[in-house]
């Protein structure tokens, strides 16, 4: 559609989310975003959907579904009778009358606006836009550029391969891609469409590509053609030898090369072609205020008659289509009731915001979850709406026609993933909507959870910040054993007189000399326990074995073999003769 090959030259666009060019129109200007969409384009593209009862309307019905959840204002315009009979060398028509009626039943249905061009739908598009009816226009036809319309959109896909969910459009501002200085403003275009090919002469110039054309309209060439009148044929003829000598000659260095083999016939342009890119057939500047009041008209969803609709036209019947009827449409009704609601009117059906995000599908774009009961949202009775009666197998399996199914008893069953719990339409659920949205509908709503929210986040902080030891007390001096603590434990043969040793000197006595390679370990005399059978021949004196303790040692060291064969160890006599006496003890109680 347009001109082959021009977004080439002019670029793809900025990729941009919808939703957040509805947040800013909602930041700016406080209403929803208004754009102007050429249904036509979307009736061709809804021909390639398939599967499902009614394909191409059902294709239409969730992007309605999408476009109120953003929030925003769609109006949908459709070609009317005076369009150009023919197009790219065929017979155009308003299309087909049945897919349109169809078509603008469902849109009214879901409360959008619908409008009839006198023309060609994107013409008239880009006059809304022109006269601030609109913000944006939404189509896949480049003519739009040539028509006037300074802000367009196309490409409504999702921003990736991976995902499913359309989210992105492509943005065309021509005042931020500077289109005018560069030569490719409306004139320019318009004599690129003329060179290269267009819908109404898709032939063009003989030779002439769409690089060519473009050079020429950079040059200011399509800026002069658009300032010609039919009737004036020697403005047309110097028009024309000035075009012809420049590519000839290349002059003032307008092109990259010289084109001597393009040939441009005394027929060029045709004025009448000409006109239908300058002055195409658009509403009259008097109507424009009563365009403008009926396309802002506020309409509400028609519940009943849109339940009916999905009934008859998709086949959701029963309860169980009433159900699926609820679920889809109540993310946009919510949206909707929360855009219509006044700063202080009632909003009971919000039930609370239950959490804070940046989508990142969304360009980052701040969302807030707010919880509803969706059978509160969307006034449907279920209790009119009659179960499905399911003709099941003898293994108990729903039989999707008449044909019996001969090993149904064999069939196991399926062991992929848990399904999701069904969809309970009076239990609260919660969705994601524009933060600023409810900032602006709902503020005592928003700051209550902002609150709840700042709390949770000050809470999870302080969980991850390091936890600080509390300083140990250094531990006091140890008191060592008292004076004849084990004199009962021993028999005296003799009179004496008992020789103290402190603890401290114990421990001395007692340390253990290790070898490099093996670990520092703490061995001390272990003291019998009272419950303890003794033996008569590990009687002592207490006298001689305390004295001998305490009796300060030359360091005398006896060797002795580690286990693991690594060499020998010096240890102080004292620990030896314990360990000794320990050994010794131990054999005689195992002996009996």
């Amino acid at each position: 559609m347009g001109i082959k090959g021009i977004y080439q030259e002019v670029g793809e666009g900025e990729r941009v989310a919808l939703l957040k060019l509805a947040a800013e129109s909602l930041e700016k200007q406080g209403r929803p975003l208004r754009i102007a969409i050429d249904i036509a384009i979307w009736q061709f593209q809804n021909q390639a959907a398939q599967g499902g009862t009614n394909p191409e309307i059902r294709t239409l019905f969730y992007r309605l579904v999408r476009l109120l959840a953003c929030p925003v204002e769609p109006i949908f315009v459709f070609d009317g009778p005076y369009k150009p009979a023919v197009k790219r060398n065929k017979k155009s028509g308003r299309g087909d009358s049945f897919a349109n009626a169809q078509a603008k039943r469902l849109i009214r249905l879901f409360g959008c606006n619908t409008h009839d061009a006198p023309g060609e739908a994107e013409a008239e598009c880009a006059l809304l836009q022109k006269h601030g009816i609109v913000d944006m226009v939404l189509t896949e036809d480049v003519d739009a550029l040539m028509f006037g319309c300074t802000k367009m959109l196309r490409q409504w896909s999702p921003a990736s391969k991976r995902d499913t969910t359309p989210t992105h459009v492509s943005l065309f501002d021509t005042e931020k891609m500077k289109l005018d200085q560069h030569g490719l403003d409306r004139e320019g275009m318009v004599l690129v469409a003329l060179m290269s090919g267009g819908d109404y002469d898709p032939n063009g110039l003989p030779g002439c590509g769409i690089k060519v054309a473009v050079e020429a309209a950079k040059a200011g060439f399509g800026r002069d053609l658009c300032r010609l009148k039919a009737v004036d044929k020697e403005g047309t003829t110097a028009w024309r030898n000035s075009l012809i000598h420049e590519l000839r000659t290349n002059e003032n260095g307008h092109f990259k090369r010289k084109n001597k083999a393009l040939a441009i016939p005394e027929t060029f342009p045709d004025f009448k072609v000409l006109r239908y890119y300058t002055h195409p057939v658009v509403s009259p500047g008097e109507s424009i205020d009563e365009i403008r009041e009926k396309v802002h008209l506020k309409r509400e969803i028609q519940f009943e008659d849109l339940r009916e609709f999905t009934r008859e036209v998709f086949g959701w019947d029963y309860r169980v289509g009433a159900l699926k009827f609820i679920k889809v449409l109540s993310h946009a009704v919510l949206v909707q009731k929360l855009q219509a609601l006044e700063r202080h009117d009632n909003a009971d059906y919000v039930k609370g915001i239950a959490g804070f995000r940046s989508d990142l599908k969304n360009d980052l774009v701040s969302q807030v979850r707010i919880q509803h009961i969706p059978s509160e949202i969307v006034p449907i009775d279920l209790s009119k709406e009659e179960d499905e009666k399911i003709v099941q197998a003898r293994g108990g399996l729903a039989l999707n026609s008449d044909d019996e199914i001969d090993d149904a008893e064999n069939i196991e069953e399926s062991t992929a993933k848990r399904q999701p719990a069904p969809f309970n339409p009076s239990a609260r659920q919660g969705v994601w909507a524009l933060e600023i949205l409810a900032k602006l509908r709902i503020p005592e709503v928003f700051a209550d959870a902002q609150v709840v929210q700042k709390s949770a986040e000050k809470k999870k902080q302080q969980a991850k910040e390091p936890k600080t030891k509390a300083t140990r007390s250094k531990p006091g001096p140890k008191t060592g054993m008292p004076a004849g603590a084990l004199n009962k434990f021993v028999r005296a043969s003799k009179p004496h007189t008992v020789s103290t040793v402190t603890s401290k000197a114990l421990s001395k006595e007692n340390e253990i000399i290790t070898s490099p390679t093996r670990p520092t370990t703490s061995r001390r005399l272990r003291i019998p326990s009272p419950l303890e059978p003794r033996h008569e021949s590990l009687q002592m004196n207490s006298k001689r074995l305390l004295s001998h303790l305490a009796r300060p040692v030359q360091q005398t060291r006896l060797p002795l073999r580690l286990r693991h064969g690594q060499g020998l160890v010096c240890l102080p006599l004292a620990t030896y003769l314990t360990r000794c006496v320990r050994f010794l003890r131990q054999v005689v109680l195992r002996k009996g």
